[in-house]
This record gives structure tokens, sequence and C-alpha cells, in this order.
């Protein structure tokens, strides 16, 4: 029952109450090598499939994000990028790591726009 509750608040969060990232902003952070983690939300045949992942990303599926969170700790100090496909999933792990407390931001766009900038 918490745990419906939970998802509930976590769904209804407005958007624009956490914050955003481009894909731009995030490729001059890789290259200024930022205290960052690029974690990848899709299911690991996408991480693998046509669009690929950036390299260094961690894969994370959101349907395990909830359960699997503490993998995470050791990266606490860190801004952690949120990525999936095209920016929908990776709004709800965003939502679930700040609920969290981490520092977490959502790339807009995801992975198509990614490729679109490639």
């Amino acid at each position: 029952m918490r745990n419906i509750l939970w998802q509930k608040t976590i769904e209804q969060t407005p958007v624009k109450e956490f914050p955003n990232i481009t894909v731009a902003d995030v490729q001059k952070k890789i290259k200024v090598k930022n205290n960052i983690l690029l974690l990848d939300v899709r299911t690991a045949t996408e991480f693998d499939g046509p669009l690929g992942h950036i390299a260094g990303a961690v894969l994370l599926p959101v349907q395990e994000l909830e359960q699997r969170i503490d993998e995470l700790n050791k990266h606490k100090e860190k801004q952690i990028i949120v990525i999936c496909r095209s920016g929908n999933r990776s709004q709800t792990g965003t939502r679930i790591l700040i609920s969290h407390g981490f520092n977490a931001v959502n790339m807009l766009g995801g992975m198509k726009a990614w490729k679109d900038l490639q």
C-alpha cells in the first residue's frame, strides 16, 4: 500500500519541479570531466540496441530503480544525469532519485536527441 501511495505522489510531481539538462550541456560536462554519473534507465535491450548508449553510462532500468536505489549511494556527491530513449522514463527516474536525496537531472530528448547531435 505504501509503495502504491508513493508511486502516485512521484507521478503527480510536476516536471518543472526538477531540473532538466540539454544534450549539448551534457556533452560539455562529459568533456570537462565534471563530477557526474550518466544513468541510463532504459532496458538492457535498448541500451545495447540501435540507439546505443553514451560511453561510461550505467544501466539501471527505471522499473528496478526503486528496489536498487542503494547501489547509487556511492554517487550521492555527483550530479546524476538520467537518460532514456526520448525523455519520458528519465523524468520518472529523476523524480525517484530526487525523492531519495540525489542530485539528479533529466536529459531532455533522451538518446534520440543525443543521436541527432552526433
